[in-house]
């Protein structure tokens, strides 16, 4: 008999929604109570024990002087055995009342409301499907997701909140508490577009609700400040990014391996403004070039020199002889041995210091200015870290070299598109002892670059 097939399934239908109902009402329920941080304060805490201990209840009473109607109430409420699944849930539903009047005196009760709002639902997922699927049952039991979501708001559970009045709008699209209490959620949860939906959808049931009105207005309102901080946060983002994509075409321009900026190198530097030092188009007349910056370090003195424009098609000598001239009294102050002159240098640059970045983003995530959320997981960033000394080496540079010939190196990798330089006197101790440490924790000096 197809009927009878038909209403096997349906009965087979509900009981499966009915136990899915069930994780879900559970999970609800757990995640609204630990969601609550709690007693505000430990005072507050420790007034209601007290209190408690000095309350008489019925279970220690010795006459029948020292109960009230309430506890008898209470006691008989513990016997279910004869009710019907719709009386259990009126009567929970009556407890989680009663607990959330007392808890606009302690916020305690509130936890207590949600416990048998939640216990209700249970039950109501017993009901005879003639009931709970008729209109009264649906809106009584959307009733009971809207009190849930009540008690959640009045304990801050927002996110609970918006799902218990979520469910009661399912079973119920004409409650009308539910869409303000969804809007109240959704609006502390910063969502306020979707507020201003809520309380549209309120007001369309109820179009002179005064508290629905003005929280759709409140909800507006957030909107448009949001939307205006969320518009200025963006700008300003795109500011800050624009110098790094500038900084990722030109290396993909001319082949220049980049990585994040160093910032030990900060140290280094003397003082140097490195974090602005970055390499940019240099236009003069027809003629389009890359200014470099350059830092040249000088570890036996702990020196430094920063060059924010060096031409690519520039000479590494012509800057050796500016920083670094013949006449004696032109040598830098610190120069005790009056021996670092430009014709009287080795100029090096280590390759493989550091991995390249793969792409633009992972560029902007280096320095901090990458799109909220666009940031890569550690499962999809390969380690990073520093290349082991096995593959770090150095490269002597011959001074008639260009600019461009340096950067564009093989493995020569860019600290933030910084080109760093060591130079030290020759036929020095100075000399033998940076030699000695690059063949110790690199593997030397492997190549002359030639012009």
């Amino acid at each position: 008999d197809s009927s009878l097939s038909d209403c096997v399934r349906k009965s087979n239908k509900s009981k499966k929604t009915a136990e899915a109902m069930a994780v879900d009402i559970n999970a609800f329920i757990e995640e609204s109570l630990a969601a609550w941080r709690g007693w505000e304060s430990e005072e507050a805490r420790q007034a209601y024990l007290d209190r408690l201990e000095n309350e008489k209840f019925a279970l220690f009473a010795e006459d029948a002087s020292e109960t009230t109607q309430e506890d008898i109430d209470a006691f008989n409420n513990m016997i279910y055995d004869d009710r019907t699944p719709l009386e259990r849930m009126r009567n929970f539903r009556d407890h989680g009342n009663r607990h959330f009047a007392t808890g606009k005196r302690n916020k305690m009760y509130f936890r207590d409301a949600i416990i048998m709002y939640g216990k209700a639902l249970q039950e109501s997922q017993q009901l005879e499907s003639e009931y709970s699927g008729s209109e009264e049952g649906k809106q009584e039991i959307s009733k009971l997701w809207s009190n849930a979501a009540a008690a959640n708001l009045s304990l801050r559970n927002w996110g609970s909140a918006l799902k218990a009045a979520d469910a009661a709008i399912d079973l119920w699209d004409g409650n009308v508490k539910a869409y303000y209490r969804k809007c109240k959620a959704l609006v502390q949860l910063r969502r306020y577009s979707e507020a201003v939906v809520a309380a549209t959808g309120g007001l369309a049931l109820d179009p002179d609700n005064a508290e629905m009105q003005k929280l759709q207005k409140q909800a507006r309102e957030k909107f448009k400040s949001a939307r205006q901080r969320d518009q200025a946060k963006a700008a300003a983002l795109l500011r800050r990014q624009q110098p790094i994509v500038d900084l990722w075409e030109l290396a993909q321009t001319y082949g220049v391996l980049l990585a994040a900026p160093d910032k030990s190198l900060d140290e280094a530097s003397g003082g140097h403004a490195l974090g602005r030092a970055r390499p940019r188009w240099h236009e003069e007349g027809d003629v389009r070039d890359v200014a470099w910056p350059m830092l040249f370090l000088y570890p036996e003195y702990g020196q430094t020199d920063l060059i924010q424009d060096a031409l690519g098609q520039d000479q590494l000598v012509q800057w050796m002889g500016r920083l670094l001239p013949e006449e004696e009294e032109h040598l830098p102050g610190w120069d005790e041995r009056r021996d670092y002159r430009g014709s009287n240098v080795d100029v090096f640059f280590k390759i493989n210091a550091a991995f390249p970045v793969e792409d633009q983003d992972e560029l902007l995530q280096a320095y901090g200015v990458s799109q909220p959320g666009s940031d890569r997981t550690a499962a999809d960033r390969k380690p990073k870290g520093v290349p082991g000394e096995d593959r770090q080496a150095w490269v002597q540079v011959h001074p008639a070299c260009t600019i461009q010939s340096i950067v564009t190196y093989p493995q020569h990798v860019l600290l933030g598109g910084l080109l760093c330089l060591t130079a030290v006197p020759k036929g020095t101790e100075a000399h033998r002892r940076f030699l000695g440490d690059a063949e110790e924790f690199t593997r030397g000096v492997v190549e002359v670059l030639q012009p």
